[in-house]
C-alpha cells in the first residue's frame, strides 16, 4: 500500500490532538469556538507540543513532565473560550502560580451538566501535580 490517505493515519492524529495534546472540540459549539482542554500527562512520553490553525486562530498546547509535575502552556485564540473540565481535580492545577479556583481569569462554571473552569482567549501556564 502506498496511500497515506488511510483511516488509520487519521485515527492516530485524532488521538494525539485530543488526548496527548488535550485539544478537542464539542459538538454543541463546533469549529473550536469552545476549545475543550483535557490533556493526558504521561511521563512515558516526557513532553508533547501541538499547534492547530483553527478558523479563529492558532491553538497551542505544550507540556513537559518533570518528576511529579507537568508544566503545561496553552493558548486560546481570540473570540473563543477554553473549557477545562477538572473541577473534581482542581486542587492539582495551578494557573500562573495560584490554585486554579482562585486564579484570574479562570471562572468555575457549569457546562453541559459538568463543573469546570472557563478560560477566555489568551495564553496560560499551568503547573499540574501528578499522582
Amino acid at each position: 500500500m502506498n496511500s497515506y490517505n488511510h483511516y488509520a493515519y487519521g485515527a492516530v492524529a485524532d488521538w494525539i490532538y485530543r488526548y496527548v495534546a488535550g485539544v478537542d472540540a464539542t459538538p454543541l459549539d463546533a469549529g473550536f469556538h469552545t476549545v475543550v482542554l483535557h490533556p493526558v500527562f504521561d511521563p512515558r512520553l516526557g513532553n508533547a507540543s501541538l499547534d492547530y490553525a483553527s478558523a479563529y486562530g492558532a491553538i497551542h498546547s505544550d507540556w513537559t513532565v518533570k518528576g511529579k509535575t507537568a508544566l503545561w502552556h496553552v493558548s486560546i485564540p481570540a473570540n473563543t473560550v477554553g473549557w477545562l473540565n477538572v473541577a473534581a481535580e482542581g486542587a492539582k492545577y495551578k494557573l500562573n502560580g495560584a490554585p486554579i479556583n482562585e486564579a484570574r481569569p479562570s471562572k468555575l462554571t457549569i457546562r453541559d451538566g459538568q463543573s469546570g473552569f472557563e478560560l477566555p482567549s489568551g495564553s496560560y501556564s499551568f503547573d499540574v501535580t501528578l499522582e
